[in-house]
């Protein structure tokens, strides 16, 4: 498992805690908000029920004034009309008081208690009024009394019990919640815990992890410096970053030392090159010793240019090896028309240009156009009639001439210093940098023989 894995996989657990404790958090809320709302709900209807408990009492008193002054009859009419006004407003309490009972007993409970209390309407309204009318005896209505008061008196009784009821059913709902808020910061506190040492243990494990690696990696790197190995020869897991540092760092070692081997190489081939001109020289300027000769001047100064043509292919190829590119967009006409120009070729007939798809470019412009040049250079050089032709289509340039077939593979030609066998011109060089530079843009050169025709091909995508 990779670092970034690792790291992932102890993020994820840490967050799917902090996940679970918003989930605890949100749950608490919800329920003391439900339990709130049943509180709210239970002291509304304490409050409702005080409230009738007061119009009991408030009966009780209306009655006995009534009997004490049943002869006054403004008293009797102004009781009468604010034991009905109170009647009045204990049947506007009593849908939304039974309604809101939590329990059928409790329902059952208020429902005999508004019975009662039509009783009380009846004997208030029609007994003690037809009593009074009538001028009833004193033991009458004392007997009256005694009847309207234990009536009375069962009711506040049931009042009395529901409203006690509810109050234990508020202490035991505040017991409940002080249970549950202590539960929830007991969960908290040890999901808190668990995510600190689940985090600690798996940082702790990871740091270890990375710290192994990397000494596993510094010891197979000073072991490689004091051996002078190739590669770095370690046991670290496959698929992790340090793994990929290893690779990397075998793959820079290894081509570090395919350049050396290429160098060595390209020192063996410049000597055994440079041997054949420097001896011709040698032997021109011998010649001049003895006589003046114009011909033989402009062999020996051929022969030079020779040796600076090879020098300058060389620095060219040997560039290549550290080469930046600095990429732009440029159309394929504009590739072509700067190789032309860098070959400076006095006579245009000698080339023919056809231009189907003038597509674009992304690459190195100056590198591209060395590219192109030694391809229009060879095409030209090696041609058994003119012109050469340069085609563009379908995101393909085409560079053409009239030829005899290769002898061997195009992979036989974009090694250094190989050319046909018999051939004297060039140094072997170009087609190895044209391969260097398309390797370099990730493009490719392909090449087909067709009607005569050698035709090498330059694919960009």
């Amino acid at each position: 498992m990779t670092i970034k894995n690792r790291l992932y996989t102890a993020f994820i657990l840490v967050l799917l805690i902090m996940l679970f404790m918003i989930g605890i958090f949100f749950y608490t809320t919800f329920n003391l908000n439900k339990m709130h709302s049943l509180q709210n709900h239970r002291y509304e209807q304490i409050t409702r029920t005080e409230k009738i408990k007061e119009l009991n009492k408030s009966f009780a008193w209306l009655v006995l004034d009534i009997i004490v002054d049943r002869n006054k009859e403004n008293i009797v009419v102004e009781r009468k009309e604010k034991a009905n006004r109170l009647f009045s407003e204990l049947w506007k309490m009593k849908e939304t008081t039974i309604g809101n009972s939590e329990e059928d007993n409790e329902k059952k409970k208020l429902e005999t208690i508004f019975e009662y209390f039509d009783v009380m309407q009846e004997l208030i309204q029609k007994d003690l009024e037809d009593m009074v009318l009538n001028n009833s005896s004193e033991f009458e209505l004392t007997l009256f009394n005694e009847k309207f008061k234990d009536i009375s008196t069962a009711t506040e009784l049931l009042i009395e019990e529901e409203i006690s009821e509810l109050q234990n059913k508020l202490n035991n709902a505040e017991q409940e919640r002080d249970a549950f808020i202590d539960m929830i910061k007991l969960e908290l506190i040890t999901l808190v815990v668990i995510t600190f040492c689940l985090s600690f243990i798996i940082s702790t494990r990871i740091i270890i992890y990375i710290k192994t690696m990397l000494k596993k990696l510094n010891n197979g790197i000073v072991h490689l410096l004091n051996n002078d190995e190739e590669i770095i020869e370690v046991d670290i897991d496959d698929g992790n970053e340090l793994s990929e540092i290893k690779d990397n760092l075998n793959k820079y070692l290894q081509q570090k030392e395919d350049i050396l081997k290429s160098r060595e190489e390209l020192l063996r081939n410049i000597s055994h090159e440079l041997k054949t001109p420097i001896t011709k020289g040698k032997f021109l300027i011998e010649k001049i010793k003895t006589k003046e000769d114009t011909k033989t001047i402009d062999s020996i100064n051929q022969v030079f240019y020779d040796i600076e043509e090879l020098t300058n292919k060389l620095l060219e190829r040997e560039k290549l090896n550290f080469a930046t590119l600095n990429k732009s967009t440029f159309r394929v006409t504009t590739l072509i028309l700067e190789s032309l120009s860098k070959l400076s070729i006095d006579d245009e007939s000698m080339v023919n240009i056809e231009i189907e798809d003038d597509f674009e470019i992304v690459a190195d412009f100056y590198y591209m156009t060395i590219a192109v040049k030694n391809l229009i250079d060879n095409a030209i050089k090696y041609s058994d009639e003119l012109p050469i032709n340069i085609v563009s289509k379908n995101n393909t340039l085409y560079i053409e001439n009239i030829a005899k077939r290769l002898s061997k593979n195009l992979v036989y030609y974009i090694q250094p210093f190989t050319r046909e066998p018999n051939q004297e011109m060039g140094h072997g060089l170009g087609l190895n940098i044209v391969n260097k530079i398309l390797q370099l843009h990730l493009f490719t050169m392909n090449y087909n023989y067709k009607n005569s025709y050698n035709i090498f091909y330059i694919t960009f995508k």
